[in-house]
Formats: structure tokens, sequence, C-alpha cells
């Protein structure tokens, strides 16, 4: 049975309908009141939608499941938000009456847009909404240039996605149906892989969040929406191959010269591109780089060494400027020049399908390469996880662990160090 049954102010009720009992679909929800008064009946949208069969048709509302399922959450997010709308409507009728106001269709009807202005917009709403998110977020600077492209990049995503599968997009529509949907466009349409559709599952997750807490609605389904994931298949450089890339001979192309000795900047400092494109002599101070990251914004003191030392003082403290676009083009060039075309097999997963991709080392380096090298040269020599993470800015070993791509020889050692 529900928590609220239709309620009653003096002479006036309300109770909930479906717009369409008999079909095979979720359907809309309407709060229903006559006004003996007038003669009328109201017909108000509640913006809900629910399928015939969890409706209880003698109660004319929902019939509550029990346990922690997708659809249970769902439903209990719909009795909520009816009950709310009950409430709503008695406190409407109760302080008009209280004020010697005529109880009108046409009183109560504006106190309830009023009240639930936020959540009876226009069925386009969705994605208006949607930019006044990311523009605060911006207008607060808390999220940098990356991942305001990549919620433009889920926002293109989800209008394709409705024009394609004809599923309008609004927040009471963001549903398990919504979420199976979806997860087979972007697998079979859009050929994602699980890393890409998780991340895109969590950005739409932060912005359903940011919307209810906002008061555009009432709809909590989202948060259980399964975020797909696989270990991430990625490369880093051992000592040696490091080595063989710093000492190559990149003198006659100068373009790949610099981006070579930004990269092994990267790899050894463990900074992100973001950072350590950026370092000028105003951030070294006793041997030592002071910049705030970037995604982080705490103050790293990351010590020099010899790698990086070298490249700071062969630019005169001031590393070359380059574009990320040029960057990611031509760290491959330089890489395959300097003889980095043994063949690789990256692995990846789209659901259970797993991905073998076979390509030469080089087409798998790119600017967080860098990032990863250091990690795992770092690991490898023997630093002390706690130590690397507090060079890189790493707050959790859960966020820190997805980096570690240890070396065939570290394994060799620590199996041998152990049994033998």
């Amino acid at each position: 049975m529900p928590l609220i049954m239709p309620l009653n102010i003096m002479s006036y009720s309300c109770t909930f309908n479906l717009k369409e009992p008999k079909s095979n679909r979720p359907t809309l929800i309407y709060l229903r009141a006559y006004f003996k008064n007038e003669g009328k009946y109201l017909k108000y949208s509640t913006g809900e939608s629910i399928h015939p069969k969890y409706w209880n048709n003698e109660s004319k509302f929902p019939n509550r499941l029990p346990g922690r399922s997708n659809i249970a959450v769902q439903i209990n997010s719909i009795i909520n938000q009816l009950s709310r709308y009950s409430e709503t409507f008695q406190m409407i009728c109760g302080r008009l009456e209280m004020q010697g106001d005529v109880v009108s269709l046409a009183a109560v009807k504006k106190e309830l847009n009023y009240e639930f202005k936020k959540n009876t917009l226009a069925p386009n709403s969705f994605f208006p909404v949607f930019d006044d998110f990311v523009k605060e977020k911006v207008d607060l600077a808390k999220i940098a240039g990356g991942t305001i492209q990549r919620y433009k990049n889920i926002k293109e995503v989800l209008q394709e996605f409705e024009k394609s599968s004809n599923y309008k997009l609004t927040f009471s529509s963001i549903n398990e149906d919504f979420y199976v949907a979806f997860v087979k466009y972007s697998r079979k349409t859009l050929k994602h892989k699980d890393n890409t559709l998780g991340r895109n599952i969590g950005f739409i997750q932060t912005f359903m969040n940011w919307a209810g807490g906002k008061g555009f609605h009432h709809n909590y389904t989202f948060k259980g929406f399964e975020k797909p994931r696989s270990e991430t298949d990625e490369i880093a450089l051992s000592i040696d191959e490091l080595n063989q890339l710093f000492e190559f001979d990149l003198s006659k192309k100068p373009s790949l010269e610099r981006v070579r000795d930004v990269f092994i900047f990267g790899c050894a400092t463990g900074m992100r591109y973001s950072d350590f494109s950026k370092i000028t002599s105003e951030n070294i101070r006793n041997n030592h780089i002071y910049r705030n990251s970037q995604k982080q914004k705490n103050n790293l003191g990351i010590p020099l060494n010899k790698y990086s030392k070298f490249i700071l003082e062969k630019y005169n403290y001031a590393l070359p400027k380059i574009s990320s676009q040029k960057f990611r083009e031509y760290i491959k060039d330089a890489c395959e020049l300097a003889g980095f075309n043994k063949d690789t097999i990256k692995t990846t997963y789209r659901g259970n399908e797993r991905i073998e991709e076979r390509m030469p080392m080089y087409k798998r380096i790119s600017t967080h390469t860098a990032r990863r090298t250091f990690i795992t040269i770092s690991l490898d020599k023997g630093m002390r996880p706690e130590i690397v993470m507090s060079i890189t800015g790493h707050k959790s070993y859960s966020s820190f662990k997805k980096y570690i791509k240890l070396t065939q020889s570290s394994r060799e050692r620590a199996m041998q160090n152990t049994w033998n």
C-alpha cells in the first residue's frame, strides 16, 4: 500500500490517474482534483511516468516494491514526488481558505505552477538546463578546459542518441529504460568501449545530481546506473626505453626534438601535460619544481633529477610551448624515428566483447604516457608508493593504482627474491 492516500481539504480532494492505463510503456501520471464550487476538474501533469503494471488502480498510487533494485528505487522516487504533490495541494487549499480566498481551479493551478515551475519546464528544457549546469561550473572555476570539452561532447552524444533512438530526454525519462537504450546505442552505434561508456554515464549522473539539487526534478533512478569499467591496457616506458628516446639524435628535426624533450621532462617529474607544459624559471626554487596542479590545486614540490634538470638547463628554464594537438602527433613521430616500432597488442572491452588491436608501440604513446612512465619507473626502482603519490599529487591509492604498469623485470626480481 502507498504511504499517502488521496488527501481531503474541507470539500476538496486530489488523486492521481494514468494518462494511458492500458499502455505497454511508461505513461504520464496526472493529479486530478474536483472543484465542487465550480463544477470543474483540474488535470495537472506531475511530469512523472510509470509503467501501468506498477500502478494500483484501487489506491490510485504506485505499488511500493521491496529491495534496492533499480526499478524499486525508481518507483520509490515516483512515490516521494507524488506524495509531495499531495502535500502541496493540501497546503495550497488550506492557505487559500485561511486567507478567505476562493479555492478555485485557476488559483490552485497558479500555486502549483509556482511551486513546481522547475518541474513543469517545457519538454525541451533538458539541454538548456544542461547548458546552465556547465556555465555554472565554468563561472565558479570548478572545471578545467578539458572537462568542459568532455561535457560538450556528452551533450552532443545525448542529442544524437535522442534523435537516433527517438527517445525524448526529460528529467523524468532518465530511468532504467533510458539506461538500457543508451548503453545499447553507445556500444552498437557509437562503438564505445567500456571506459568511455562508463565515463559518459558518470557525467550524466553528475548533471542529474546537480539538477536534482537545484529542484529541477526528484527522479533519482540514475543513482543506480552501473558504470562499465575495464582495466586500462596502456603502455609505459621502461628505463632503458626512456634512455633510448632521451639519447636519440633529433637535431635535424628540431620540432620533434622539442616535443621529445618536453615529453622526457614529463617522464622525469610525473606531472600532467597540462602542468609540465607550462613550467618556467619562476616555478623552480631550491632545486624543486613548484606549481599548483591544475586538477588537484595542490602546490607540489617536485625534486629535480638529472633528466628534468638537464632539459630545463637546455632551454634556459623556459620549456618550449607546444599545443596539445601537435604534441600528441609529434611525440608519435619522434618515437617512431627512435625505433619504437615493435608490435604490441592493445586489449579493450565492449561489454562481454574482448577487442585486441595490433599496432606498433609508437602509436600508443601519448601525453599521458609520460606520467604513467614516471610512476612505473619510480616503483620499479624501489620508491615507496606513498612518496610517488606525494610527487604526482594523487590523494587516494584507488585513483593512483590504475597508472601502475610494472615492468617484466621487476616482476621477475620480486619472484626471485621471494621464492628463491
